[in-house]
């Protein structure tokens, strides 16, 4: 009886061990093609595999044609092309510096100068004049 059980166990040790042998030549194979799929410009391979077409990267306009298009915007407005804004290069985006006359006129500067820019980044830093510019008198009371 006991032979008998040593036997089975011999044999499932056995089977076991090329069950085993088995898992990782197969996971070994796959790694490699795995890396050679999914590697270094493996992904471009698996996107003809797949038929999908080559998608190209949208480019980013440069900063000085978005500059010329945001000025180009604001001097074609006829509000605008009187007040004295300056638009200027600022991180990745644009920035507007300057004096206009009414909240309005500030908006309108605003829209115009970001649907000229695109996707391009504007910062407003337009001032309105009698609003932005006034001064505290010093009858006003302070706190400590």
């Amino acid at each position: 009886m006991q032979v008998s059980v040593a036997r089975r166990v011999e044999r499932r040790a056995g089977e076991l061990g090329a069950w085993i042998l088995l898992g990782l030549g197969t996971g070994i194979a796959a790694g490699f093609l795995l890396s050679e799929v999914f590697g270094t410009g493996g992904h471009r391979r698996m996107g003809r595999l797949l038929g999908r077409g080559r998608r190209t990267k949208a480019q980013a306009t440069p900063r000085a044609v978005l500059l010329a298009r945001v000025l180009a915007a604001l001097q074609a407005d006829p509000l605008l092309a009187a007040e004295p804004l300056e638009v200027r290069p600022r991180g990745r985006g644009l920035e507007l510096r300057g004096w206009v006359a009414t909240r309005a006129a500030r908006a309108l500067a605003y829209r115009l100068a970001r649907e000229a820019a695109g996707t391009g980044e504007i910062t407003n830093h337009l001032l309105v004049r009698g609003e932005d510019d006034r001064v505290e008198t010093q009858d006003a009371p302070r706190s400590a």
